[in-house]
């Protein structure tokens, strides 16, 4: 049998408002070492063909995606690699762009050296799919918990906690910078600039900001203040 649950979360569009979405309820996290040890029964292959085979299959992988390579395993999918602007060459970039607000000046482009690995992308393949739902079908489908099931709800209690302690800082040091955001709640520059920009849209934050590109401070909200 089949688990799920109903889970409620902020709309990261709308703070004030939630979506509804449904988890399936794991029933075991197969291992490597079971999952070969599965295939091999099912098969008729010893472990040690099913290991090798897949650990060359691994290493191939590590070979074709680092040339650049795009690379399909039939019956599985295609894996690629995505890459994003390094860390300190978005921030200063974010600051270039600030400080350009309002003028005719542009930001300096990126180049190669400022690029680096980010992720990797995973495109199933559609027949691994389709027979995933045949096989899915298959099973009984229960609601975790009976009739009234179990509703997850995720809050908004970590940015609270990040709002709270901006407030702290500014009751003591009356302006603040993206960097002492960043550093005061441990997000990353740009994820720390993209949320005082959030932030700054809704009285209910008590924060809003001051000046322009790079002289931009983000300071407590007067009372009465829209």
């Amino acid at each position: 049998m089949i688990q799920y649950y109903k889970q409620e979360q902020r709309d990261s569009f709308d703070m004030h408002k939630t979506r509804t979405v449904y988890r399936l309820h794991p029933i075991e996290h197969v291992s490597g070492e079971k999952f070969i040890n599965m295939v091999a029964h099912r098969r008729g292959f010893s472990e040690s063909v099913i290991t090798g085979v897949l650990t060359d299959v691994a290493n191939e992988l590590v070979l074709l995606l680092g040339e650049g390579r795009t690379v399909t395993i039939p019956g599985i999918g295609t894996f690629s690699l995505g890459i994003r602007l390094k860390e300190e060459r978005r921030q200063q970039l974010d600051e270039e762009l600030e400080a350009a607000e309002g003028t005719t000046k542009k930001a300096t482009e990126p180049n190669a050296r400022n690029i680096e690995l980010h992720h990797l992308n995973f495109r199933k393949d559609k027949d691994l799919f389709r027979k995933i739902s045949i096989r899915f079908n298959q099973q009984e489908l229960k609601r975790a918990g009976g009739k009234q099931g179990h509703r997850i709800t995720i809050d908004d209690t970590t940015q609270n906690q990040r709002i709270e302690a901006a407030h702290q800082y500014l009751q003591k040091h009356h302006f603040m910078h993206v960097g002492d955001y960043a550093e005061l709640t441990g997000l990353s520059y740009s994820s720390a600039q993209r949320e005082l920009r959030e932030l700054v849209q809704y009285q209910y934050s008590g924060i809003t900001f001051e000046g322009r590109g790079s002289h931009r401070v983000y300071v407590l909200r007067k009372e009465g203040e829209n």
